[in-house]
């Protein structure tokens, strides 16, 4: 008999306590007889609500054609929503917001590693997730799947009764999982171990007891899928499908580069190589291929709730977490941008209630998916919560009049802007962004950018054209007058010492010339008239001083002479170059995947780095004028250049590897020095000159005693580094040389570093061991990464070879790299539908500003901000402001108001005095702001009409 040990899987015990239960209970039955066991018992007052969550599926690359089982069970009877964004397009950051209801300024996790699963977020957010509201109004509630990225598996959240948490990030394979607070590590067998379909198993095992031990009291799941994140591994048997899947080609952003008018990170970015297309092709294959576990899952769980007879009391929500993109605007892949492709996500929705079939457009986020749940349970939503509960959208659903092809009307009180931000704000992005403010109205930056986006600016420069803008380093627009005809020709003209004098002398005749003729024809002025031109006075120096000038002067001849020698000297050597090619074949054969460019260069009189350029001994380099004449060929040339400076720097370093391998591996010396002069040892080989001993000099700098401490310290000087030694200065002795000296005291250093570190490590607990290495080998990878061919300054880059995946397809076509991400990379953006707008508006931390209106251009491939007013740019400013620092959903429900032309606006001042003067006193009358009127029910109230409205309906009540 086998019994079930430790290493036993969680969900093949409760299969065995499942199948002792269908045995003693309902044997012999049929499925359809087991359906009608439980449907003979009661079911519970409160709805089951089930929440499938995916990781990194978009929306807009057509993901969901290829989930017909979920359309099928999902979209056709229930609803969709058409217009569902996310607050942030960051794995943890979206999921917090999606669990608290918060945006992401108010539960502080901006990125993927700050504050992602911290203590701060446990002990302040984490006890306020839906989770916990529905625990304690009676729901039995289960977690399944990836939870945050940072995710230790050291505890349990609080609210979840059953959990079955990933450790880190998404994984479908070799993975460890915190089951009900104990860690199992599961490994490559797809039986067991692939992480979907256990995800699908537990999930169902869990509804299943807990409907025949509970059936009275209703049931809470979340289903955390990891696809189809990376590494998109596929269940084998759909290792084989969609071979010629290119859904994502047919949005015209893709490869739409380069983008002068976005932000920087895209303006670094060109077209993609043909070995990117094939890698995106093959990245969007597998993405699919992963979501048919998804699709699966899906049925199993619509099936198993149809058997239970609790279907038509349960609410099915899909989505995920946020978008991608795949070589959109040139990134080959990824996330994070505050584009359609990331920020849209899909969001599918069946239950009590829900009509079927329809489509609803008014804009909904991650924010609104506690709330929901929290209304669908008929617990009242807190008001620390930003979202609102969407479940009053599908009121009306059922009539006619509010379906049009299947789309509902838009609702008008319900909010039609959206907060979308990215990123950490640093303390230098703090300071910048204050600077950036000024006092509400647009800094000098943001009009700078406005301007630098019209034509007549653009670089480089044309004819007539006056000036340009460039971005420098720091992403900021900086504006610089255009010089035509400045370009450099190659050649140097010099003047002589001769021609400066021969310019002298004329401009003495010339003066001479013009004394004679306007001085000498007065009166009484003499004919002869001979100026005389008096030079100043020469300042001689004091003797001393003249004599060290010329002391200096032959000093520098002569450095300038070895100088020259020292030159001829190695450009006598470099003509073996034996030693050179060595290590340039040696280093080229060291980087993976990288082909240095093929050069000339030798170390000759005359050596020639590229076809255009020579460079000579005395370091004068010469180029070709050809190569100035045309502003292209000239970037082309120097890019090349700076190609092969960052090639020879690895070079470099791989050199300096080397000589210090050569320096660790150095055999033992023979006793004679390098100078020739023998070596007097004594017995343990060390050196009987007046050098100080190693053992010697750690006592003096700890402040023992020593023979050159206080036993030999009679007299002053020999006191005096005494003292010095035991407070740990200057030891009291005398050395060879500076260098060993510096030896002793970088070993000392070394030591006494490593000293404390045992102390440190000694009064650690397991755990803080376990996280210092963690960070170690943190700090190696980014230092290995650092010193990576594919790494760029202030942009994140990705290298991929044909290891990285594992199942099937492999990729065959080698080693590549390319850049997804960079520093400056954070904005803050308002996502604004309703029935006459449709646009993003961004502002980035660099002072840089998009508008894109997606009426006339869907794909945002073009920034309209120079078509955009000043007056609605100060609105979009002002809405997104007071987004940015809303809390609750009264403050951040915020419907968009345009500002009106200048005779509307007379004409509504008009009206407002008008109706002062006839309902004066009354608080309906009074005028309202255009932002924030916060989260009312029944019909939207403006200005004093609605407050009319409002009162004659409360005196029929009270009638």
């Amino acid at each position: 008999m086998m019994l079930a040990s430790d290493k036993m899987h969680p969900s093949l015990i409760i299969a065995f306590v499942m199948c002792a239960a269908s045995i003693s209970g309902v044997s012999g039955r049929s499925q359809q007889g087991l359906g009608a066991y439980y449907g003979r018992r009661k079911p519970s007052n409160k709805p089951n609500i089930v929440l499938v969550l995916t990781d990194d599926q978009d929306y807009q690359l057509g993901s969901m054609k290829y989930m017909p089982k979920t359309l099928r069970h999902l979209a056709k009877e229930g609803a969709t929503f058409t217009n569902s964004f996310v607050s942030t397009p960051m794995c943890c950051p979206s999921r917090s917001s999606l669990l608290t209801g918060l945006y992401t300024h108010n539960h502080n996790v901006y990125t993927n590693n700050d504050n992602c699963s911290s203590t701060e977020w446990q002990q302040t957010h984490e006890t306020r997730t839906f989770a916990t509201y529905l625990n304690n109004a009676g729901y039995r509630t289960g977690y399944f799947g990836k939870y945050l990225n940072e995710y230790n598996g050291t505890y349990i959240p609080p609210g979840w009764r059953e959990w079955v948490g990933l450790i880190r990030n998404s994984r479908y394979y070799n993975y460890t999982i915190n089951f009900n607070g104990k860690k199992i590590h599961h490994a490559w067998d797809y039986h067991k171990d692939y992480f979907t379909d256990l995800i699908a198993n537990d999930s169902m095992s869990f509804l299943k007891l807990s409907k025949q031990y509970f059936p009275n009291r209703p049931v809470m799941m979340v289903l955390s899928m990891p696809a189809p994140h990376g590494t998109e591994d596929s269940a084998p048997q759909y290792a084989h499908l969609f071979p010629n899947a290119t859904d994502y080609m047919d949005l015209l952003s893709y490869d739409y580069a380069p983008n002068p008018d976005k932000q920087w990170m895209l303006q670094q970015v060109g077209k993609m190589e043909p070995i990117h297309h094939e890698f995106t092709r093959m990245l969007h294959r597998k993405r699919l291929q992963t979501l048919q576990s998804v699709d699966d899952a899906v049925e199993k769980i619509v099936e198993e709730l149809k058997l239970l007879g609790e279907l038509d009391n349960t609410y099915i929500i899909y989505t995920s977490d946020h978008g991608y993109h795949l070589g959109h605007f040139g990134l080959v892949k990824g996330k994070s941008m505050p584009y359609e492709f990331d920020i849209r996500v899909p969001m599918y929705i069946r239950g009590p209630g829900i009509p079927k079939g329809v489509s609803i457009p008014n804009i909904v986020g991650n924010i609104d998916v506690a709330p929901t749940i929290l209304d669908m349970a008929g617990i009242e939503v807190p008001d620390h919560m930003d979202g609102r509960s969407f479940k009053k959208l599908f009121h009306g659903g059922t009539e006619d009049s509010n379906i049009i092809d299947g789309t509902m009307k838009m609702k008008k009180a319900w909010r039609d802007t959206f907060l979308v931000s990215r990123g950490k704000v640093t303390n230098k992005m703090l300071k910048d962004l204050v600077r950036l403010e000024n006092k509400g109205e647009f800094s000098k930056e943001a009009r700078l950018a406005k301007e630098c986006s019209k034509p007549e600016y653009a670089s480089p420069c044309i004819m007539h054209q006056q000036f340009e803008c460039i971005l420098d380093e720091g992403g900021r627009w900086r504006k610089h007058k255009c010089r035509h005809g400045s370009m450099k020709t190659g050649v140097c003209v010099c003047r002589s010492k001769k021609a400066e004098q021969e310019e002298v002398r004329s401009e003495r005749s010339k003066q001479r010339a013009f004394l004679e003729q306007h001085v000498s024809k007065g009166k009484g002025k003499s004919k002869e008239f001979n100026p005389m031109f008096i030079k100043p006075p020469r300042q001689r120096l004091p003797r001393n001083l003249e004599k060290r000038q010329r002391h200096l002067k032959k000093k520098q001849k002569k450095k300038k002479k070895e100088k020259r020698r020292k030159l001829a000297r190695e450009n006598r050597e470099s003509r073996l170059g034996n030693y050179q090619n060595s290590v340039t074949a040696a280093s080229n054969e060291t980087i993976v995947g990288w082909q240095p460019p093929v050069t000339n260069r030798t170390f000759t009189a005359a050596a020639q780095p590229d076809a255009g350029c020579i460079t000579y001994p005395n370091n004068s380099v010469e180029c070709d004028p050809h190569i100035f004449s045309d502003v292209e060929v000239w970037k082309k040339h120097k890019q090349t250049i700076d190609w092969r400076i960052r090639f020879y720097k690895q070079e470099l370093d791989q050199l300096k590897d080397i000589r210090q391998h050569l320096k660790d591996q150095r055999p033992a010396l023979s006793r004679y020095e390098d100078d020739g002069q023998p070596c007097v040892c004594d017995s343990e080989g060390r050196t009987t000159d007046d050098v100080v001993e190693a053992d010697d000099y750690i006592d003096i700098m700890l402040g023992g005693n020593s023979k050159y401490g206080v036993v030999r310290g009679r007299d002053k000087q020999r006191a005096k580094w005494s003292r010095a030694g035991r407070k740990g200065r200057h030891p009291p002795f005398r050395y060879r040389d500076k260098k060993d000296f510096d030896i002793f005291k970088q070993n000392y250093r070394y030591n006494r570093r490593g000293l404390k570190k045992d102390n440190k490590k000694a009064m650690m607990s397991r755990e803080e061991l376990n996280a210092e290495v963690r960070r170690q080998k943190k700090r190696q990878r980014k230092n290995s990464k650092s010193k990576d061919f594919c790494n760029l300054k202030n942009i994140n880059c990705f290298s991929h070879d044909n290891d990285h995946w594992r199942t099937p397809p492999l990729w065959t076509l080698g080693p590549f790299c390319s850049c997804q991400q960079s520093n400056n990379n954070t904005y803050w953006c308002i996502r604004t539908i309703n029935e006459t707008h449709n646009f993003l508006y961004c502002e980035f931390i660099t002072g840089f500003l998009s508008f894109y209106n997606l009426t006339n251009d869907p794909y945002q491939l073009v920034n309209q901000l120079q078509d955009v007013d000043e007056s609605i740019l100060q609105v979009m400013h002002a809405t997104l402001n007071k987004l940015r620092k809303c809390q609750g959903s009264r403050e951040c429900t915020i419907r968009y108001r345009p500002p009106a032309v200048t005779g509307e606006r007379e004409i509504m001042q008009n009206d407002r005095s008008s109706h002062r003067k006839k309902d004066r006193g009354s608080k309906s009358s009074r005028s309202r702001s255009a932002w924030g009127r916060g989260d009312r029910s029944g019909d939207e109230r403006r200005g004093g009409s609605g407050g009319q409205k409002r009162h004659s309906r409360y005196r029929r009540r009270r009638q």
